[in-house]
């Protein structure tokens, strides 16, 4: 018997649904904690994993090299381009924290995330969103902007394909473009004010190149 399709796995935002996230950690702006908002804006302009967000440390934020440098995640130590929209909701940090989502004590990471999701999510009616549904509609989105599944993939960090273990590590400068327009897209569709010269959507991909082809 073939197995159903699982729902939970191939659920992605639409516009509308990523305009009501955003409207919704906008509302909620002093009545949840900075923490969860943060997180919240982190899981989808990033495409990380829950995990990778909740214990990222600021030690691991690369601004130079705009891209994320984690030191253990699901595939082991792993470099993650970001996009310049991620960069500014990133801001330097105010405290001497360890960590970007930081606990009440300052070397401890903030653990109430699961709880501020679902608090969330049901403020803004996203039903059977769950923050892997943020990965899966990065990925979505990188696809409707016209990247390859080995582009996608480098974006996300995963580890499989030699094209992507290629540049992924060295961070090639067209991967970290494609990021940054995939990134710029979705805080399009959440936040309008962060688009400038016109909707991110809009802009031609006919001039931008793909980092499998630059890679051949």
């Amino acid at each position: 018997m073939r197995r159903p399709a699982d729902q939970r796995r191939t659920r992605r935002l639409n516009r509308e649904e990523y305009r009501r996230l955003g409207q919704t950690i906008e509302e909620l702006a002093g009545d949840e904690t900075d923490q969860a908002i943060l997180a919240v804006k982190l899981l989808a302009l990033t495409g990380c994993r829950l995990g990778e967000i909740a214990k990222l440390r600021w030690s691991e934020v690369d601004r130079a090299g705009q891209c994320l440098r984690f030191t253990d995640s699901k595939e082991g130590a792993s470099v993650r381009p970001i996009g310049k929209v991620v960069l500014d909701v990133l801001c330097e940090p105010s405290t001497d924290a360890a960590f970007v989502l930081a606990g009440v004590r300052k070397a401890e990471a903030f653990g109430g995330l699961p709880r501020a999701w679902l608090r969330i999510v049901k403020r803004a009616r996203l039903v059977g969103v769950t923050p892997h549904t943020l990965r899966h509609s990065f990925a979505s989105v990188g696809g409707d902007l016209g990247y390859s599944e080995p582009t996608i993939g480098a974006m996300l960090g995963h580890a499989a394909g030699s094209v992507t273990s290629r540049y992924i590590h060295h961070l090639d400068e067209v991967l970290v473009a494609a990021t940054d327009r995939v990134s710029e897209t979705i805080a399009a569709m959440m936040f309008e004010e962060v688009v400038q010269n016109g909707s991110a959507e809009r802009a031609s991909t006919e001039d931008q190149p793909d980092p499998q082809r630059a890679a051949a």
